[in-house]
């Protein structure tokens, strides 16, 4: 698969033909731009350029009447063909193209008879009418006029050895994007730029799938909003792909290839867990417990992703706000502020100012995460052209992760099928599907329409059976856990999965809180030769918990009886374990009023005076 653009060139120079030649000032103009001529239309007429890197395929129109012309013919500028032309490769592009990624439009195109004196100047040219030169009625100007009311969001730029400042208020008017000197001594260098800030192009990496126009669009959305290093919110539906667009963004606005690009659920962003996962831990924060880096410096130089910013806590908000103005962070525990240089990028598939203006979102936030503007990633319904490419690419994908050895033909009606339906899960809807196809058909050498499961057919759509079912497994670790807890599809699960299990989930709730109170003594308790397995300590494990070094030895006591009482089951389970029943007699001793009884510890059994603890 080719990812170069594919350029339209508009010129009458250029575009015409000869009947026993090929025109030579299209093959210089080639190799001067680097352009791969696809025109297709001197075929016989002897040996073609060979660009070994071309910056861009070309299709080169002469925007005239006749195409090919000699001596005695009569040249005519021709709009409504010229426009069937620019019709045909940006509303109808054949499914082996893409769209038009840009327009070269000459301004001044020569009308009139071709005489013997003028096809000695340049071969099929007329001897042209003083119009013709006339800034006001160039041809190139009355195309770019109807180009810019018929195809709104076709990029063109001028090419013109014509002088820019006679036009330049005129063709900016009329839609024209730039200007480039068709002799500019960087020809190459200068289309690229224009190629890059305003065609339609495709991601060359192939991360990112589809060369549909909208697609190609909101490519160009991103690229542009890149190159300024501001942040940018991505906005789109569910499964569209947004992080994809987000490291899209990354990869072409960072300043080295080798810039950092970290991810954060914002969910895992609570009240308590935030300031240690962006500004980090101060390694003296409390005994025994090693430092960490926060994901903001970790990100310095780069870019910093938060996908769906909607579920981020308020704490969270203003932690994130306070870096962006001050461009600084103070890990937990620590005296000093380290300062920063990242991006922030993020993400939602929310009407997230619908939170704003009801106090759940800060505005003043989300005028910073979008002041470098917004991509929008389409849905897949609106770029249906896609879906055969990104097809091809997932069952590949497919066969590669089952280790397959057969390299599947894939049916047109089973396309076809796929491209009828409106995916409302988008891309991942789509990729679940594949896999799911190739999966539990592993030897076949053809996948067909019987091995594709839409929704509401496929097994676990709307009521899984097992939350294993629908999500990978967490990782042996905290934020492992946290991923796996923001990504669960509570809200598609049926009433048949949730009826009577709200006990068992606050049961294991309390048993995971229990087990973490457990690890987090373990991590603090400190070795004496009267207790060589170490000393129990709430206030440092507490403190180690949370993040916070300000939280006081009361308030480390209420927080551990809290934690310990969320399920009764659970409290006499965890009080079971002697190291937790140790940390819970010392919390009543602690704080002894006041508080709920712990259940299994009677008031007579633990020492009811204050204290504090060391």
């Amino acid at each position: 698969m080719t990812y170069l653009p594919r350029i339209l060139i508009i010129d009458d120079l250029f575009g015409r033909t000869h009947s026993d030649r090929r025109n030579e000032e299209r093959a210089n103009l080639c190799g001067q731009y680097l352009l791969e001529d696809v025109t297709d239309d001197e075929k016989g007429k002897g040996g073609t350029l060979k660009v070994k890197q071309p910056v861009a395929q070309a299709v080169f129109f002469r925007g005239q009447n006749p195409a090919c012309s000699t001596v005695g013919d009569t040249v005519e500028n021709d709009l409504e063909v010229t426009l069937s032309v620019i019709r045909e490769g940006w509303s109808e592009p054949r499914s082996e193209n893409p769209c038009w990624s840009m327009v070269l439009l000459d301004l001044c195109f020569y009308t009139g008879p071709v005489t013997k004196q003028s096809d000695r100047r340049a071969s099929g040219m007329p001897e042209s009418r003083e119009r013709d030169n006339q800034p006001k009625h160039y041809f190139g100007l009355e195309i770019l006029e109807a180009i810019h009311k018929e195809f709104p969001d076709l990029p063109v730029v001028i090419m013109s050895s014509m002088p820019r400042k006679n036009v330049s208020r005129e063709f900016s008017s009329k839609g024209a994007l730039g200007f480039l000197p068709r002799e500019d001594t960087h020809s190459a260098d200068r289309l690229k730029e224009m190629l890059w800030r305003h065609g339609l192009i495709q991601d060359e990496t192939g991360e990112i799938v589809g060369r549909s126009r909208s697609l190609l669009l909101a490519l160009r959305s991103a690229r542009r909003a890149a190159s300024a290093r501001r942040n940018v919110l991505i906005r789109g539906e569910r499964g569209v792909g947004k992080e994809l667009l987000a490291r899209y963004i990354g990869r072409h606005g960072s300043k080295s290839a080798s810039a950092p690009f970290l991810t954060v659920n914002s969910a895992v962003l609570s009240p308590t867990l935030f300031a240690s996962e962006l500004f980090g831990i101060d390694r003296r924060v409390a005994t025994g417990v090693e430092g960490r880096e926060g994901l903001i410096p970790a990100a310095t130089g780069g870019d910093l992703f938060f996908d769906e910013i909607r579920d981020m806590s308020l704490e969270a908000q203003a932690g994130i706000l306070r870096v962006l103005e001050d461009r600084k962070v103070t890990p937990v525990g620590a005296k000093n502020s380290v300062p920063v240089d990242v991006r922030f990028l993020s993400a939602t598939n929310f009407a997230v100012e619908e939170l704003a203006s009801t106090g759940r979102f800060r505005p003043d936030l989300l005028d910073r995460l979008r002041e470098g503007g917004t991509a929008y990633l389409p849905p897949l319904r609106e770029r249906r052209e896609d879906i055969p490419m990104l097809v091809e690419k997932l069952v590949r994908e497919s066969e590669a992760k089952n280790s397959a050895a057969i390299h599947r033909d894939i049916d047109p009606k089973a396309i076809e099928k796929l491209c009828a339906f409106d995916w409302p899960g988008n891309v991942r809807e789509l990729r679940n599907c594949i896999f799911e196809a190739v999966n539990n058909n592993p030897d076949v050498e053809h996948l067909v329409v019987a091995h594709i499961r839409l929704a509401g057919s496929r097994s676990g759509v709307g009521a899984p059976q097992t939350v294993a079912a629908t999500i990978a497994q967490p990782t042996q670790s905290v934020d492992g856990l946290l991923q796996y807890l923001a990504n669960l599809p509570a809200d598609e699960w049926g009433a048949a999965e949730i009826a009577g299990k709200l006990p068992e989930i606050r049961a294991a709730y309390g048993q995971l809180l229990a087990r973490m109170v457990k690890a987090a003594i373990i991590a603090t308790r400190r070795p004496s030769v009267d207790a060589p397995e170490g000393k129990v300590l709430i206030h440092p494990a507490m403190k180690l918990l949370t993040g916070d070094r300000s939280l006081t030895a009361s308030k480390a006591a209420d927080l551990l009886k809290r934690l310990l009482k969320e399920e009764a089951n659970t409290a006499n389970a965890a009080l079971d374990d002697p190291l937790l029943r140790e940390a819970h007699e010392i919390a009543h001793r602690l704080r002894p009023k006041g508080q709920p009884k712990a259940t299994g510890v009677s008031d007579g059994e633990v020492d009811r005076g204050k204290g504090t603890q060391k």
